[in-house]
């Protein structure tokens, strides 16, 4: 469940936009009280997480001469729906773009235009729905994380550990199906300047998010502490 911050004078939740997280302070706007943002969330934080013994489906794992190496194959957490609509739109718009070509009518081909680079978009999507794995590799110095074969306009990291203050789980909406939400689960990482990066995201299971954030506190040394807006 999420983690939600209380004020300490009047106990009623504080909004996200009355927290300032690079200064470290959060202000009620009920009563008015500005209070330290870290002490109060020390000072609630719950009972230790229950740890995962299990690897969860989709996730292989290897600790090996002083690395941790995490591999998460992105089928396991494939929208169906999404690889039915990119099938449907590029049936619709695939005989259209033939058409245009073979009889030479390049205004027809400019008109459609927008919607083939939809298209293109889509396939290029579900090809690395389908294949691409995303690999996280943990030493004593970094946290790398990179995407093959398909990088596209995935972003990859290069953190520095000892720059690193905490990791935690993010649930999100990842769009919706016949009006009903759906929901995906992301790694996040805080670094001691207040800098974030989403390590990973688009995970269907809570129980993958948490076992990635779980194996890399351990691996180095990072204490778990809860976090503003954490699953």
């Amino acid at each position: 469940m999420y983690r939600n911050l209380t004020c300490p004078n009047c106990e009623k939740n504080i909004l996200s936009s009355d927290i300032n997280i690079n200064k470290g302070l959060a202000k009620c706007s009920d009563c008015h009280v500005v209070f330290d943002l870290e002490q109060e969330m020390d000072k609630n934080s719950p009972a230790q997480k229950e740890e995962i013994f299990v690897i969860p489906k989709g996730i292989e794992m290897l600790k090996v001469f002083g690395e941790l190496n995490i591999e998460m194959k992105w089928r396991h957490s494939v929208s169906f729906f999404m690889m039915f609509f990119t099938i449907f739109w590029n049936i619709m718009v695939l005989p259209f773009a033939l058409i245009a070509i073979f009889t030479g009518e390049l205004g027809m081909l400019l008109g459609i235009s927008l919607h083939l680079l939809v298209g293109i978009g889509l396939i290029l999507w579900a090809l690395a729905a389908l294949f691409n794995t995303t690999y996280i590799v943990v030493d004593e110095h970094f946290i790398r994380i990179e995407h093959r074969p398909f990088k596209l306009f995935y972003k990859e990291y290069e953190l520095e550990v000892l720059q690193v203050q905490q990791l935690y789980v993010k649930k999100y909406q990842n769009g919706s199906t016949n009006g009903n939400p759906n929901y995906a689960f992301a790694v996040m990482i805080q670094m001691k300047n207040k800098e974030e990066f989403q390590l990973v995201k688009g995970l269907a299971k809570p129980a993958q998010a948490l076992y990635i954030e779980q194996e890399i506190e351990k691996f180095i040394g990072i204490e778990d502490k809860p976090m503003i807006g954490e699953f």
